[in-house]
């Protein structure tokens, strides 16, 4: 079923037959209050980040599938960094030394902030 919205009613095409039914303007609004934000936030990302086990117990691996360099930082919930690399060219690292607890990760590409989690060692 095709859907198309027109100002003040809706189309339904099904099987050749046009059939119209009257649209409540604050769907409408709503409609186009959705697509704003829509357009706001821009495309989704794929996640160019991989931390695995999460949680772990001790033993924390990274890979990136991107060949973009990326900067990737740790830091314990105070906000004092902990771990600091650059990632590049699909590499994988493992970070062994991680006190039990909840870290958080930020993920940088040329400036920017890509990526954002929580990681919690056990």
């Amino acid at each position: 079923m095709k859907i198309l919205l027109l100002i003040g009613a809706t189309c339904f095409f099904s099987t050749g037959i046009l059939q119209a039914q009257s649209v409540n303007p604050q769907e409408v609004v709503s409609l186009q209050s959705s697509s704003a934000a829509l357009a706001r936030t821009g495309p989704v990302r794929k996640t160019m980040v991989r931390l695995y086990p999460n949680p772990s117990y001790g033993k924390l691996s990274i890979s990136v599938n991107t060949t973009e360099v990326l900067h990737f930082y740790i830091f314990d919930l105070e906000g004092t960094l902990v771990y600091q690399s650059v990632l590049k060219n699909k590499d994988r690292k493992s970070i062994n030394d991680l006190k039990k607890g909840t870290y958080l990760y930020d993920v940088f590409e040329k400036d920017e902030s890509i990526e954002q989690g929580k990681i919690i060692i056990k």
